[in-house]
């Protein structure tokens, strides 16, 4: 897991950060790896909560890297470096955040559903994930800036720790 980490990034996504914006879509694959790797690594086994938790690592990155896009457009663009704003426009980025959210919502609450997670952690799954949606869908419909970018990006930060700290202290 950890090779498929480091030669993806190094050898796929590296080389397609300057080309188009499905790079965002690849580094996510690599930046999803390492709960992975850790449930394998503490199991001996790839198990589906492993699974469950790269996936809402992966989901996670996509909307927050969309706002850092749509905050950074210029420096991503004085760097050479492509995004999603830039190749299609802010108001398909806004979308695909939201899109991404509407996938990251229902993947959330699987450590509930594995059995994994118990009642606090499913409760915070689900008002964590309307907050994160709620700032992405208002942003989107209302065509916010930048400053909804930054805000968003905020979210996306209380949200993972929120609901990282939620597993924590509600195990299944």
């Amino acid at each position: 897991l950890g090779l498929l980490a480091l030669l993806s990034y190094v050898l796929v996504y590296t080389p397609m950060k300057s080309r188009t914006h499905w790079a965002m879509v690849v580094g996510a694959v690599p930046g999803a790896l390492p709960p992975l790797m850790g449930w394998t690594a503490a199991t001996g086994r790839v198990e589906v909560p492993g699974l469950v938790l790269f996936a809402i690592l992966f989901f996670w990155q996509l909307p927050h890297f969309i706002a850092i896009a749509l905050f950074r457009k210029a420096e991503y663009r004085a760097a050479g470096l492509t995004s999603l704003p830039l190749e299609k426009g802010d108001d398909v980025a806004r979308l695909h955040a939201v899109l991404y959210l509407i996938a990251l919502l229902p993947v959330s609450v699987l450590p509930y559903v594995v059995g994994v997670a118990g009642w606090l952690y499913l409760g915070a799954a689900l008002a964590l994930g309307g907050v994160f949606a709620w700032v992405a869908v208002d942003g989107w419909l209302r065509k916010k800036d930048a400053v909804w970018a930054r805000k968003l990006f905020g979210v996306s930060l209380l949200y993972l720790t929120g609901l990282f700290a939620a597993l924590a202290i509600s195990p299944g």
